[in-house]
């Protein structure tokens, strides 16, 4: 690939190994005047959120589901959004792509997040309603529409956090594996707490050839793990909290659509960060153009399945006719949040899709990133139209959706919930920033050494080396 012509400058970087560790080890202990006021606007809005949780706590409890709507669509957006950002470090290693080590720490560090979404799913399991109905009458069903057909102890509630746990401790594990090397080369030189916090993650590792291949077949595993892990806690998750809170929805369709939301607005929000960390953080000598423009191509293909999916969905009900199957879709498409799928519509497939349809545009930092930011207002709504209409959809324990019911608004104490747990999420992963650093030291150095630029008569080309 020729380096001049129609590429343009910075599509590809090559960083100086010899100075990369000092560097990383320099922006990670930094503290910018930007970064701290990040960092306090999420603290702010942390705390706004806990006063809106005790608010809501305090005024209706936890023995109705109903008034939790909005706070579930809270946590949902950011399980969704952080459960699929480890998932492109993982599937990126095993396509052994080049252009994805820059973006491979910035993905595995929201597997901190995943903590986070453990703590912010307690919540959720307290307000879930009983599988047996407690007031059986003569219009209403004994035992509700779920995935399971016994009820074994301790379900669904302990399952799904088992599920959310499993998750949380594989993301990780993957984590911790693929720093490791750099913790034990940042030990040396850094001091006080992250010296002592270097030494304990980075344990007995002195970069031995067994080691290293010890730490290859883990992150293998791991992430094979993962990606299967990933799949089925979707599945159970959404199936929990969305489709068994909506009688007679019966659809196949979701759980795989909510993973491609996933996998979108996750590649998505990896984008915006990249291209934050390139225009303001001082990273362009790691990110080139190249890491966009790869990394974009993927971005359209989940834009173009989610379309697919949500059309495979209507479509099916559509041509089923049944009341019931009527009601669902004019809840959530057209009548009560009608408005919500337009602005989900517009915001996750026709804007991404017409910024991504132009290879110009592909090929730039910027353009990417754009896209990933109308994909993550596009998944919110999604979220939003989805959860908060699952969690008011009327009696779970009738036989089907009679009627249409009517859109839920939210009240000051939905507003703050939400923009808390956004917060609280953004604080998480900046806190984790300033210990492990956003670039992967090691796999910068392991890049630099199999690429070079050289020139074939009159042209230069990107010549890259295939380690295996």
């Amino acid at each position: 690939m020729a380096e001049n012509g129609h590429y343009q400058a910075g599509m590809w970087v090559f960083p100086r190994p010899e100075e990369t560790t000092r560097d990383m080890a320099a922006k990670t202990a930094a503290m910018p005047s930007v970064f701290k006021l990040g960092m306090v606007a999420a603290a702010l809005l942390t705390v706004v959120g806990i006063i809106g949780f005790a608010a809501r706590a305090a005024t209706d409890g936890f023995s109705d589901y109903t008034p939790w709507g909005y706070y579930a669509a809270g946590v949902m957006f950011v399980f969704m959004v952080t459960s699929a950002a480890p998932l492109a470090a993982v599937t990126f290693r095993f396509t052994k792509s080049h252009w994805r080590r820059p973006l491979t720490r910035v993905s595995e560090l929201f597997a901190v997040v995943g903590v986070l979404n453990v703590l912010l799913f307690i919540p959720l399991m307290l307000v879930y309603p009983a599988i047996w109905n407690p007031e059986l009458t003569e219009h209403t069903m004994d035992l509700r529409r779920t995935i399971w057909f016994q009820v074994p102890i301790g379900a669904p509630h302990w399952w799904d956090m088992l599920g959310m746990m499993g998750l949380s401790v594989t993301s990780m594990a993957i984590l911790w594996l693929t720093s490791m090397p750099d913790m034990a080369e940042g030990r040396h030189t850094a001091t006080g707490f992250r010296k002592a916090l270097y030494g304990l993650l980075a344990g007995h590792w002195y970069g031995t050839k067994r080691q290293w291949e010890i730490q290859k077949a883990g992150i293998a595993l791991l992430g094979a793990f993962y990606f299967m892990f990933l799949i089925f806690v979707h599945f159970v998750i959404t199936t929990e909290y969305a489709q068994s809170l909506v009688p007679g929805w019966k659809d196949s369709i979701f759980p795989p659509l909510f993973s491609v939301a996933s996998f979108q607005t996750g590649l998505g929000l990896i984008l915006v960060i990249l291209y934050a960390m390139r225009r303001w953080g001082g990273y362009e000598e790691y990110l080139g153009v190249s890491t966009f423009w790869s990394a974009s191509k993927l971005l359209l293909a989940f834009t173009l399945l989610w379309i697919y999916h949500t059309f495979a969905f209507l479509i099916t009900y559509w041509f089923g006719r049944m009341e019931v199957e009527q009601n669902i879709v004019n809840y959530f498409f057209i009548e009560s949040y009608g408005w919500v799928f337009v602005g989900n519509f517009l915001f996750t497939f026709v804007v991404p899709f017409l910024i991504l349809l132009w290879n110009p545009v592909r090929k730039t930092a910027w353009g990417p990133a754009l896209a990933g930011v109308f994909a993550l207002v596009g998944g919110f709504l999604f979220i939003l139209r989805v959860f908060v209409g699952a969690f008011n959809a009327g009696d779970i324990y009738s036989f089907g959706l009679d009627h249409v019911p009517a859109p839920a608004y939210p009240d000051l104490w939905d507003v703050f919930m939400v923009i808390g747990i956004l917060g609280a999420a953004a604080l998480v992963y900046m806190t984790a920033c300033k210990f492990i650093p956003m670039i992967s030291v090691w796999e910068t150095k392991e890049g630099a050494k199999y690429q070079s630029m050289q020139t074939f008569i009159r042209g230069k080309y990107l010549v890259l080396a295939k380690p295996e």
